[in-house]
């Protein structure tokens, strides 16, 4: 007869690190990394091949990734729909839209809503211009929080305990020429941010692309930002700080005012 496993035996630690090491190959997959190879997995992981490949080979059996050719794989449908069902499952997104959609409207640009998830910004909610951006960005997509205006806002407002940890656990990589990578200077931006009321981010992600964020705000914490994406030079400064600024960080503040009416964020 087999005994039920009670959870506490060595096999029992064998299927969680399992699940651990399988989880870990997943979340390697992003914008800058949507396919790998085995052996990519592994310098990345830290594990050998033999393993990474056994693991992925999994993976594709189950559904959650794809091997697009020999030994090279991709997110699979089934880790799509269970990032739908995460963002389906918070009402934000979706009541924001029409807030989202009136200052689409208003600045005919692109307006994006994120989420911070650790050191990583994910994508909600967007309302496309019909303008052509240089950055693919779709909903469920994740940015490093440090080198985005949607990130650093959301940073200025937490306590600085906080975004100093998350900063700490960033890898501060250069995306672009211009990306703050300095800890000092980040953290004098985060302070210039806070004292505005918005960022603005000037090619950090993607040369030539300018954002400018607001936090939208439950109580005094941070839940998260709302950006227009603009990819044009932007010649008269009065634009920004009086006309395209005070409409973000006004759809903010009203986002703001919905979040605390909801029970499920």
């Amino acid at each position: 007869m087999v005994e039920a496993d009670s959870g506490k035996g060595p096999s029992s630690r064998r299927n969680i690190q399992s699940v651990v090491r399988a989880l870990s190959i997943l979340e390697l997959f992003n914008e800058r990394r949507p396919a790998l190879s085995v052996s990519e997995v592994a310098a990345l992981t830290g594990l050998n091949r033999a393993t990474c490949y056994r693991f992925c080979v999994t993976l594709r059996e189950l559904g959650y990734l794809e091997e697009i050719r020999d030994r090279r794989f991709r997110p699979g449908l089934k880790a799509l729909s269970l990032a739908h069902a995460a963002l389906g499952s918070r009402e934000l997104p979706e009541l924001a839209m029409p807030y989202l959609r009136e200052l689409r409207r208003e600045t005919g640009e692109t307006v994006n809503l994120a989420l911070l998830d650790g050191t990583e910004i994910v994508y909600v909610a967007r309302v496309l211009s019909d303008q052509l951006i240089s950055l693919r960005i779709y909903v469920g997509s994740r940015l490093p929080a440090y080198a985005t205006s949607l990130g650093r806002v959301m940073l200025a407002f937490l306590p600085a305990d906080e975004a100093h940890d998350i900063l700490e656990r960033s890898q501060l990589d250069p995306i672009t020429d211009k990306t703050i990578v300095d800890p000092r200077r980040l953290n004098a931006e985060l302070q210039r941010i806070r004292a505005r009321g918005y960022a603005v981010n000037e090619g950090e992600i993607a040369l030539g692309l300018r954002g400018i964020a607001a936090p939208v705000l439950a109580g005094d914490r941070p839940i998260a930002a709302v950006n227009i994406s603009i990819p044009r030079p932007i010649d008269d400064p009065r634009e920004l700080e009086e006309t395209l600024a005070p409409r973000v960080v006004e759809t903010a503040n009203a986002l703001s005012a919905l979040a605390g009416q909801l029970d499920n964020l």
